[in-house]
């Protein structure tokens, strides 16, 4: 180190040691407590690549119970449902939602035909590098378990090894309960949606069924619900976002904003107690969110 750089250094020490004592006496006069902190966002925000103008066109399902399914009135509804319109509405837009399976959201948003999708898509390494979308910061923490019949005479993950398995096809779900299982994809009875898992598993097709905790709990609440039960292990805990098209890096930096806002406001929380969904938004500062 050179005579300047050393005198620099101690300098800069020097100025430190001056304004430590300084900022520490106005820090002890400020209840931080007490202090809201905001963020002010553009109102609407400006989107240059929105499929259509003025709206947000977002793929789901409508197929998982409390999450996004089709109510008695015949409209969709849901924690997600309620979620993504105010989404919508904080951006200036109109929500418009496009039912369909799973297996066709993600090439929906390749296809451009979308501009958000996935009620909340497990993170990996192939969605996180994926050239035909983004994923967007997450939604909620992803517990994967195995829901079976109640008199199947499985009561642990360790029963599965000669089960047949199923879940929904694509989804990391049924990857991680096969992983577990130690058996081959080729083995497993791949279905449309939760519907049919809950139908395979009532008629013998399969005996085990890889899905997330949400969707389980929304299967237990629903039609035949006190025949089924969930593994108490999980397959697997992760994170699960949104889909965003991969044409609109601006829509991206537009959600995740709203999302960090929505999470520390408490709404995804309330969205989630509303429609009774096991909440796990807190547990995302355990990964940094």
């Amino acid at each position: 180190m050179t005579l300047s750089i050393r005198k620099t250094a101690t300098a800069f020490a020097a100025a430190l040691a001056l304004l430590a004592p300084l900022g520490a006496a106005q820090a002890q006069g400020i209840d931080l407590d007490s202090l809201e902190v905001s963020l002010d966002y553009p109102d609407p925000w400006p989107l240059e690549n929105l499929i259509e103008e003025g709206k947000l066109i977002i793929a789901t399902t409508g197929k998982t119970q409390k999450e996004t399914f089709i109510g008695d009135d015949g409209t969709l509804q849901g924690a997600r449902i309620d979620l993504w319109t105010k989404l919508a509405e904080d951006l200036g837009l109109e929500p418009e939602f496009v039912r369909v399976d799973w297996s066709g959201v993600m090439p929906g948003l390749a296809a451009n035909r979308f501009d958000m999708g996935c009620e909340g898509a497990s993170w990996n390494n192939d969605r996180l590098t994926s050239p035909d979308f983004f994923l967007t910061r997450p939604v909620k923490v992803a517990i994967d378990v195995a829901v079976v019949k109640k008199d199947s005479g499985i009561e642990s993950l360790d029963d599965l090894a000669d089960a047949k398995l199923g879940g929904v096809k694509g989804e990391m779900e049924l990857q991680h309960l096969l992983s577990t299982a130690g058996q081959d994809e080729t083995d497993a009875l791949a279905l449309p949606g939760v519907t049919e898992a809950r139908l395979a598993l009532l008629n013998g097709q399969i005996e085990a069924y890889g899905t997330g905790i949400h969707a389980a709990s929304a299967l237990l609440d629903g039609p035949d619900g006190d025949q089924f039960k969930i593994l108490p292990q999980p397959t697997a805990v992760g994170v699960g976002g949104f889909c965003v098209n991969a044409r609109e890096p601006d829509l991206l930096t537009a959600v995740n904003f709203l999302m960090a806002k929505y999470r520390t406001d408490g709404t995804i929380k309330a969205l989630n107690e509303k429609w009774d969904l096991p909440d796990t938004s807190e547990m995302l500062s355990v990964v940094g969110y």
